[in-house]
């Protein structure tokens, strides 16, 4: 006689757990990527923005057409970052502060990265990237991992704007 016999009514039980674990497991490891890469980008924005300040403080004020230079070198800090070239987008809007921002020239057709401020001889430089992250829209403005609906709950859960976007941003104001 043996103690162990097995039971053949259970092997659809295994199923069924195995089935409810999944979803479970699945959910949490989505969840954390999903939340993982707009922190990630925002972060990185944040990173990259503050570089550009740092090397911008290289230039000469006394350079020629300054506001100009300053957008190369904005430009080629953000170029020559790890970021791909769909996911480096600028058109910030200048900095609410009460200075006169005025946007930095477009350099070789790049979008504009920042804000340049001049008031009784003190100059302030605003560095921005910005990606929308929508779930729905053009392509450029998509999320890089859409979202799932599950039981009511949408993942990533992210917070819009006063118009309905996901805007994910970093951005820096230096004072030259």
């Amino acid at each position: 006689m043996t103690l162990f016999m097995p039971v053949k009514k259970q092997q659809g039980a295994v199923a069924i757990e195995f089935a409810a674990l999944f979803v479970l497991f699945f959910s949490l490891l989505f969840g954390t990527v999903a939340y993982s890469l707009p922190v990630l980008l925002e972060i990185s924005f944040r990173h990259i923005s503050t570089e550009a300040s740092r090397q911008i403080l290289r230039v000469d004020p006394a350079a020629g057409n300054y506001a100009a230079v300053l957008s190369r070198e904005v430009t080629n800090v953000i170029n020559n970052s790890w970021l791909p070239e769909d996911w480096r987008t600028g058109g910030c809007a200048a900095p609410d502060s009460g200075h006169a921002w005025q946007p930095l020239p477009s350099h070789e057709g790049n979008p504009v990265f920042g804000h340049l401020a001049e008031n009784n001889n003190e100059r302030l430089l605003h560095v921005c990237l910005q990606r929308f992250y929508n779930p729905q829209g053009k392509s450029e403005e998509l999320a890089i991992i859409p979202p799932i609906q599950l039981l009511g709950i949408t993942i990533p859960a992210l917070p819009e704007n006063e118009q309905g976007n996901i805007i994910l941003r970093g951005e820096s104001i230096t004072r030259l």
